[in-house]
């Protein structure tokens, strides 16, 4: 059994709103917030890289449960824009929190990647111990590339999300977690070298609600949990319309359906782990179920299930390192 100690997150401070957008591609606000549901975006400023978020989010998340860098038994970082080939941004990750040793690298992958850095973690914390996962994207840079279009633009923010998973029971245990991939989608969503974002939006949409609805409809029914029973349900935060259709679809509560896409964007990699550390900070986390589920290039989408235990403490986790 692997549990989740805690997570973190860094966010830019430069904020990008629909009416600046409006500005640039001559459109209003208005028709922003109507297709995707989004208000503002954080873009890195200039010279902040993808590894100073990725260093702010790992710190964040270490200084939230008590843990120094030296205690780490890996670090795995999910990117879809890494800032050079390689070595991935895990090594420069490594080099700043100094921990040599340990196994460090990355999944490339936008989207999907911090998920399935995270799945991934599972598998290895019982050999390497407590696992740093980091999902981190600089997409402002990409959306930056001519020619520019609003039908991405409008979408995509940068940002960093962490947490440690580690072995043995824990206050949020990994109950089941699944990942998958389906390579016959994979030009749907891609990014060449130097080039732009290549998006087929409406192909993506349709394989993430059909993919995510039966990966979960599994995960829930191999575990006896029906849908109804969970407290918090945390997607990447990709799109509004598909984000609602997802709760319809599954009969979940709008409300037990966390939300910060308005605020930031699409983060990619990092998204879904920005939103559990800021349903963590708001005690969204109560004994019970908490589901996880995310999808991306590749096409990978995958699930999880947690189990969140009632110790009686703040449910904000502040003791959890005790």
């Amino acid at each position: 059994m692997a549990s989740i100690l805690g997570f973190g997150a860094r966010l830019p401070e430069d904020v990008l709103d629909n009416a600046a957008l409006g500005r640039e591609f001559g459109v209003e606000p208005a028709w922003i917030l109507q297709m995707c549901g989004i208000e503002t975006r954080r873009v890195a400023a200039p010279g902040e890289t993808v590894v100073d978020l990725a260093e702010g989010a790992a710190r964040d998340c270490l200084e939230r449960v008590a843990m120094a860098p030296a205690d780490l038994g890996g670090i795995v970082v999910g990117t879809g824009t890494p800032h050079r080939q390689f070595p991935g941004v895990s090594a420069s990750l490594q080099q700043r929190l100094g921990v040599a040793g340990i196994p460090a690298f990355d999944i490339h992958l936008a989207s999907v990647g911090g998920f399935f850095a995270l799945a991934t973690a599972v598998e290895l914390c019982a050999r390497y111990g407590p696992i740093l996962v980091v999902g981190a994207e600089r997409m402002s840079e990409v959306m930056a590339r001519p020619p520019r279009s609003k039908e991405t633009a409008i979408l995509f923010g940068d940002g960093a999300g962490a947490c440690i998973v580690a072995p043995g029971p824990g206050p949020v245990s990994v109950v089941d977690i699944q990942m998958q991939s389906d390579g016959t989608f994979a030009d749907e969503l891609s990014l060449a070298f130097g080039g732009t974002l290549a998006m087929n939006g409406r192909a993506v949409i349709l394989q993430a609600n059909r993919k995510l609805r039966q990966s979960l409809a599994q995960l829930l029914e191999r575990n006896g949990v029906a849908a109804d029973e969970v407290g918090l349900w945390l997607f990447h935060q990709a799109n509004l319309n598909l984000l609602k259709q997802m709760a319809q679809g599954l009969g979940i509560a709008e409300e037990r359906v966390y939300l910060n896409l308005p605020r930031y964007g699409n983060t990619s990699a990092a998204s879904i782990l920005i939103a559990a550390a800021e349903a963590q900070k708001e005690g969204r986390f109560r004994p019970g179920h908490a589901v996880m589920a995310a999808f991306g290039a590749g096409m990978g989408w995958g699930s999880a299930l947690l189990a969140v235990a009632d110790t009686g403490t703040d449910p904000r986790w502040p003791t959890w390192a005790n």
